[in-house]
Formats: structure tokens, C-alpha cells, sequence
């Protein structure tokens, strides 16, 4: 069934020279469809077909009158199936009329409607008429999604086909790849060259004897490539039988890092073994040389009680002497704490003393720079006195000089002629 969302991304181009019928159905249509395309006549239908045909959004169905001026829907329909053959078109006509139907059987019409329009007539056929694309894009959907499976798969599994004497006819790129064969080369070295030859053929054999009772085998095998490096795959084989003709296929995921890691732990092991078996081996030697040696040891242990008895005794006299010594010191002590008891009062005493003579002497400096200050300033008054005094005297002696003279001239004037 046509699932309504489809039509909901398709476009319809609507042809109809009516103007009255193509606007109520175009009303109906638009509901029904994304894009809804009107076209007055055969040839404005056929200009918008090709615009739309030459541009990203390309029409998906075509609603037509037969009966139109300029072109009809026929004339319309012969040029655009010179362009595309399969896009789907229902045809609305006002009568039956048989030579046209059948010209429109010719052009691979999808449908016909008479008019007036039974509307949900129109749905039906429309329905109809999408269904194959409808169909064909689902289809489309899953053949995308079965490529990109198949593509995963690829990525991820080798995978192989042969018939029943080894001979490789089929292998995928992942298994190419890891061979480093090509696709011809293993198809003339075939099972039996890829296999690793360190596979017991008693092995290969009874894979063989299951797989053509129609069993299918799974299970690890190791292969050889073209430039001679082990690989292995965790492989299963199964058989097909298709129109008589017999084939088995593999599908293989690679387990080589896991193996190799297998076998790099299994030589670990091997090795941690060995190394613990030399040191067992050196641990028992030494054990023995440990015992022997305690045996030496135990019989020096006699001699060495009596010579620990003859210290023990020893060091008994010597904590009495200690013991003596310390008294002594304890005396000893106690004179030179009092001793020291009575200089550390006179060293405070003198501290003291000390301290004192200290600030007398800083109160001294401050008098005596106190007082030198006083001596400067004295001095340069003294020496301003000095200066002022110089100068009275001079003053003095040039008065005396002046009343000297004027002495000498009171004299002469006072003497007679």
C-alpha cells in the first residue's frame, strides 16, 4: 500500500485549460502533494515539464486534460515521452472516446478519468499510478542498505567461494588483502595453496567429509600468504546447492593477533618455567650450603657461651666502675653548676654595669655634641664680636685723628698774633 507520506515529497504537474476545474483540483492536490505545478494548455504542460525536467526538483506525475487548445494532452504527452519514457500520467477527459484511449495506451498513459472528477476515484489511481516508483524508491532504500551491509562485511570478514575439489572461484577484497594474492592467482593455487601445510591432511579430510553431508563446519584454520606470513581465520563453511550446482562458501574473521598473542604468552610461560626451575635449582644449592653452614655454626656455639659468660661477667665490672665514674661527675657537677651559678650572676651583674655606662655614655656624646654645637656657635659670634669690635676701634682712632686735628686747629686759632 502507497504509504501518504511519499506523495508528500513528490511533485505534480497539473494540466487544465479550465480555469474553474484547475484551481478546485489543484486545491485537493496541494494536500496530497509537495509541489503542485500548474499548466494552462498542452503547451505551457510540455514548457514546464522540461524546465522543471532541466532543474533539481523534476516532476514525478502528470494530471492532464486531453482536450485543450494550442496542444492537447496527447500532442503534450508524444513530446515528453521523447524525453522521458516511464514518468506516469492520468488523463481526464469529458468523454470516452476510443481512439483517443487507445493512442494513450500507446504513450504508456497510467490511468484515465472521466469527468466530472469522483475525487476519491482520483486518489485511488493516483495511488496507483505512484505505486511503482513507490515500489522502485523501497526498493531502492533497501538495495542501498544491503550494499552498505555488504559493505561492512567486506570490511570486516575474508570471505571466499570454492567447489568441492578446493578450486577458489570467488574471494573478496578483505581476503585478497590479508593473501596478498590476487583474485587469478588463487584461483590457480586454489584451498590447497593457501592452506598452511602444517595442517594435518587427516584434518583437512574429515572438514571435506562434513561439509558434502551438507554439515556446516566452523572452527580456527591457518593459512599461508603469498609472501609466506601465517595468518588465521576463525572460519565458517557452508554448502550451496544452486540450480544443481554445488559450491561452499567461507566466511572467515581473522584471529591472527589473538594467536600470535596466544603463542607469544604460551613461549612467556615456557621461559618463566625455565627461569624458575634455574632458580629452584640455585635456591636448593643454596640451601644446602645454608644447612652446612649452620652445622659449622652450631658447633662453634659452646665456645662461644663461655666466651659470651667471660664478657658478660667483664662488662658487670666494668658498670660498677662506670657506675663509680658517675657519682663522681655527679659531684662534680654540682660544683661547677654552683660554680657557674654565681659567674652568671656577676656576668648580669656586669651586663648590667655595662648597660648603664652605655646610656651615660650616649647621654654624654649627646652633651658633648650638644656642646660642641654651642662652642661653633659661640665662636662665630665671638668672631663677629671680633669683627664688630675692629671696626669700632678703627672708628675710635679715626675720631681720635679728627679731634686731634681739630685740637691742633683750636690751638692755633687761640694762640695771638
Amino acid at each position: 500500500m502507497l504509504d501518504s507520506e511519499f506523495l508528500k515529497n513528490q511533485t505534480v504537474l497539473f494540466v487544465e485549460d479550465e480555469e474553474l476545474a484547475r484551481e478546485k483540483l489543484a486545491k485537493l492536490l496541494s494536500k496530497l502533494f509537495k509541489t503542485v505545478i500548474l499548466a494552462i494548455n498542452g503547451d505551457d504542460g510540455l514548457k514546464k515539464f522540461k524546465e522543471s525536467y532541466n532543474s533539481n526538483e523534476k516532476i514525478d506525475l502528470i494530471i492532464s486534460d486531453i482536450n485543450m487548445p494550442i496542444m492537447n494532452g496527447l500532442e503534450m504527452l508524444e513530446k515528453i515521452r521523447e524525453i522521458d519514457l516511464d514518468i506516469p500520467i492520468i488523463y481526464t477527459t469529458a468523454r470516452n472516446e476510443t481512439d483517443n484511449i487507445i493512442k494513450a495506451i500507446d504513450l504508456n498513459v497510467s490511468s484515465y478519468i472521466i469527468k466530472p472528477i469522483d475525487t476519491t476515484l482520483l486518489v485511488k489511481r493516483i495511488s496507483e499510478a505512484c505505486e511503482k516508483k513507490y515500489i522502485q524508491s523501497k526498493l531502492d532504500e533497501k538495495q542501498n542498505e544491503l550494499k552498505k551491509y555488504l559493505e561492512a562485511v567486506d570490511n570486516v570478514a575474508l570471505i571466499y567461494k570454492m567447489d568441492g575439489d578446493g578450486n577458489i572461484s570467488f574471494a573478496n577484497k578483505s581476503l585478497l588483502e590479508t593473501s596478498k594474492y590476487t583474485i587469478e592467482e588463487l584461483k590457480e593455487i586454489g584451498f590447497n595453496g593457501l592452506i598452511h601445510p602444517d595442517i594435518p591432511k587427516e584434518y583437512i579430510e574429515n572438514t571435506w567429509t562434513s561439509l558434502k553431508k551438507g554439515e556446516n563446519w566452523t572452527g580456527n584454520t591457518k593459512f599461508l600468504s603469498k609472501e609466506h606470513e601465517t595468518f588465521y581465520l576463525k572460519n565458517t563453511i557452508f554448502k550451496l546447492d544452486i540450480e544443481h550446482k554445488i559450491e561452499y562458501i567461507t566466511i572467515g574473521f581473522s584471529t591472527t593477533k589473538e594467536n600470535i598473542e596466544k603463542r607469544e604468552f604460551q613461549k612467556k610461560v615456557i621461559k618463566t618455567l625455565q627461569e624458575f626451575n634455574k632458580k629452584e635449582y640455585s635456591y636448593k644449592k643454596l640451601l644446602e650450603e645454608s644447612s652446612e653452614r649452620i652445622k659449622q655454626l652450631e658447633s662453634f656455639i659452646p665456645k662461644l657461651q663461655e666466651e659470651l659468660e667471660e664478657q658478660r661477667l667483664k662488662t658487670a665490672a666494668r658498670q660498677r666502675q662506670l657506675d663509680h665514674y658517675e657519682l663522681q661527675m655527679h659531684n662534680v657537677d654540682e660544683k661547677y653548676y654552683g660554680h657557674m651559678t654565681v659567674k652568671s650572676k656577676e656576668a648580669e651583674e656586669y651586663a648590667k654595669n655595662v648597660s648603664l655606662l652605655k646610656q651615660e655614655k650616649a647621654v654624654l656624646q649627646e652633651k658633648v655634641k650638644s656642646s660642641q654645637e654651642e662652642i661653633i656657635a659661640i665662636k662665630k659670634e665671638l668672631a663677629l664680636l671680633t669683627e664688630t669690635n675692629e671696626q669700632k676701634n678703627r672708628r675710635i682712632t679715626n675720631l681720635t685723628d679728627v679731634i686731634k686735628s681739630l685740637e691742633d686747629k683750636i690751638k692755633e686759632i687761640s694762640q695771638p698774633q
